[in-house]
């Protein structure tokens, strides 16, 4: 029988580090030294490591609406928008988004991703974790915990250090949630089986406002009677900027006390930049202890997170709302060191669009998403940084092929459906003006070469540059693969 330094031994880890591995995470970021040493023991993956963005449009954006147009459809299924011509010949967008068609050289898009389920919750779960075995408790009250499938986003936190004492992956400006003003979180967003630990980091920008879309340009819920009848209806009052208070997460358990609130960096950093410094000089941090105490005191973070000092003209190309101002800030964090960001245009139910769908979609929602979102891209490409940069935007799902019939009170909109979306991608790598699969004619299930959400997970992963045999431990030490699917590679032939 071998010594315990021999029992130790691994022929990549030092028994050191083993011993770093189990310190303890802070301020709720994916710090652990344990995910850092799996991760350098893995497999080099085929495919150089990328960044990646996933831009989630809460609620379920209508494919017809957007990157799937059936202008030869009969008016119940086409709707009330006409489809527009791009810059890549044959590739149709609908007429609110005259920005991207003109990027649609940069554009990709998969329009034949299915799933089994119609409820917000489950969808939401099913489309940010990468995985359809979603629990049957998933679309009632379930909160998030230990059974659930962790978040690619987390998943990418796992595996990919940051730069500059930033964390690898991150949330803006806050999570997909359910119900009004609940602050219930959707499952399947954070660490979930591999533990709170690797939870990722949450950069809560938004403010408090119960209304739908790109705030301060709120508007009330599309079911107009369902509005007045539960009193939902509302103008945007949120005091002060709509778009302030950048904060960090921070976990009670935290060893220098107990702080119930999070700290603000623009609003209350110096107090406690002291104090932590105080604490670091007199208290034992391994080094990723440290390294999350350096993301409070870091001048580069601070500047990251504060986009007051940005441009005027590059305020006004983004649009001065809640969907410019979260896709500026994921903008900067790419490059202040972040390597995958989730972020939200919009907050949970925005894009669930059951009634009055045409006019909150041409007057609230599309031409806010095309601004900011081209603007984004372009930016990447102006500064070189969608070729290194992997853009992904999708909802939890699609809409129904038909719209539904106008009725008292009620204008007409689509209901949710599963059985297809599109999802648009651009730069990292994949080929521009591509289109992969295709739905029915009219836009209700995949037609050819049909995808689903494991899939896209695995093409994120892919561009991550996890490898294909990776697996994670959850908080038993049971192993678990990473890859449910197998990526999309005709996105990149």
């Amino acid at each position: 029988m071998g010594s315990r330094e021999t029992n130790l031994a691994h022929p990549r880890i030092s028994r050191r580090e083993l011993v770093q591995g189990g310190a303890i995470g802070l301020l709720g970021l994916s710090l652990p030294g344990v995910s850092r040493l799996r991760a350098s023991a893995a497999t080099p993956a085929v495919r150089s490591p990328k960044k990646v963005v996933y831009i989630f449009l809460p609620g379920g954006p209508p494919q017809h609406e957007t990157f799937d147009p059936k202008p030869e459809a009969p008016a119940e299924i086409r709707g009330q928008f006409s489809a527009i011509e791009t810059a890549v010949p044959g590739m149709l967008f609908c007429e609110y988004l005259p920005r991207l068609a003109q990027f649609a050289n940069q554009i990709a898009l998969l329009r034949s991703v299915h799933h089994h389920s119609n409820d917000h919750i489950a969808g939401t779960t099913i489309m940010t974790s990468g995985d359809t075995r979603v629990p049957a408790t998933t679309p009632g009250n379930k909160e998030p915990d230990a059974t659930d499938t962790p978040g690619i986003v987390s998943l990418a936190g796992y595996y990919r250090n940051g730069a500059n004492h930033l964390p690898g992956a991150a949330v803006v400006p806050e999570y997909v949630g359910r119900g009004s003003g609940t602050g219930q979180v959707v499952p399947g967003q954070q660490g979930g089986k591999m533990g709170a630990d690797h939870d990722p980091w949450l950069v809560q920008a938004a403010s408090n406002c119960l209304g739908w879309g790109p705030c301060p340009n709120c508007f009330n819920d599309g079911d107009d009677d369902a509005v007045f009848a539960f009193g939902l209806e509302h103008d945007h009052t949120a005091p002060g900027p709509v778009f302030a208070d950048t904060t960090l997460s921070m976990p009670e358990e935290y060893g220098y006390g107990r702080l119930s609130d999070r700290l603000s960096l623009l609003q209350s950093f110096d107090r406690h930049r002291r104090h932590l410094e105080r604490h670091a000089a007199t208290a034992a941090h391994d080094r990723f202890q440290s390294q999350a105490v350096s993301l409070l005191t870091s001048a580069e973070v601070r500047r990251a997170l504060d986009i007051s000092g940005e441009e005027e003209r590059t305020l006004d190309n983004y649009g001065r709302n809640k969907f410019g101002w979260s896709l500026l800030l994921t903008r900067r964090l790419l490059e202040a060191g972040v390597n995958m960001i989730q972020v939200s245009l919009g907050r949970n139910g925005t894009w669930d669009l059951h009634r009055r769908a045409f006019p909150l979609l041409k007057d609230y929602l599309l031409p806010p998403t095309d601004l900011a979102v081209s603007t984004f891209l372009a930016e990447l490409q102006q500064r070189g940084l969608l070729e290194e940069t992997l853009v992904v935007m999708c909802g939890e799902f699609g809409r129904t092929p038909r719209v539904s019939s106008p009725q008292p009170h009620r204008r007409p909109g689509r209901d949710h459906w599963g059985p297809l979306q599109t999802i648009m991608f651009a730069g990292g790598g994949v080929r521009g003006g591509t289109i992969v699969g295709s739905s029915d004619s009219i836009g209700g299930h995949p037609h050819e070469c049909p995808k689903t959400p494991e899939d896209v997970a695995a093409t994120i992963f892919s561009a991550l540059g996890i490898p294909e045999d990776a697996i994670y431990q959850d908080i038993t030490g049971r192993p678990h693969p990473v890859y449910l699917g197998r990526p999309v590679d005709e996105l990149y032939a």
